[in-house]
């Protein structure tokens, strides 16, 4: 969450009870500049990791296996080791709950929209946010993902071979 220097105290017991974090991010602004940074990075992480699982699994790879070792590598990342995509590796987690819950594909687009808008604003390039926001736009489309969790990006590339 982020708070101006002097209100960080006053409100600081709220925001504990959203994340673990509080970090003043400067002036008023930067903390959605913060926001649609890590979403947007989020995303395409999501992408790359369900790309690669679903890969990997139609090699023959056991999901859990191939998920324990990308965690441990060069490929680690929250997407693999936290909050893992694919149903049956790990417990807690949207995937292992058919998707419901956590953060939903179309709250992601909308985040990856306005982070386009913040790159146009700034001349800052993006095209991996852009290709990321094409892809969630299709995946968006679809009824049976939109309402779900971002991490569905796995079970809409692994329907897409089909």
């Amino acid at each position: 969450a982020v708070v101006s220097t002097q209100s960080t105290g006053e409100v600081k017991s709220y925001l504990e009870h959203m994340g673990a974090a509080i970090i003043h991010c400067g002036n008023n602004g930067n903390g959605l500049v913060v926001k649609l940074c890590n979403n947007m990075m989020l995303a395409i992480s999501m992408i790359g990791a369900s790309e690669t699982l679903n890969m990997g699994i139609r090699m023959g790879m056991d999901e859990k296996l191939l998920s324990e070792i990308l965690g441990k590598s060069t490929a680690r990342c929250w997407s693999i080791d936290t909050y893992n995509p694919v149903p049956g590796v790990m417990e807690g987690v949207p995937a292992s709950r058919e998707y419901q819950g956590g953060f939903g594909a179309t709250l992601m687009l909308k985040d990856l929209g306005l982070a386009e808008s913040m790159a146009t604003n700034s001349q800052s390039p993006i095209q991996l946010g852009s290709m990321a926001k094409e892809i969630y736009e299709t995946l968006c489309k679809d009824d049976d993902f939109a309402p779900k969790d971002f991490g569905v990006m796995f079970k809409y590339l692994q329907d897409q071979g089909k």
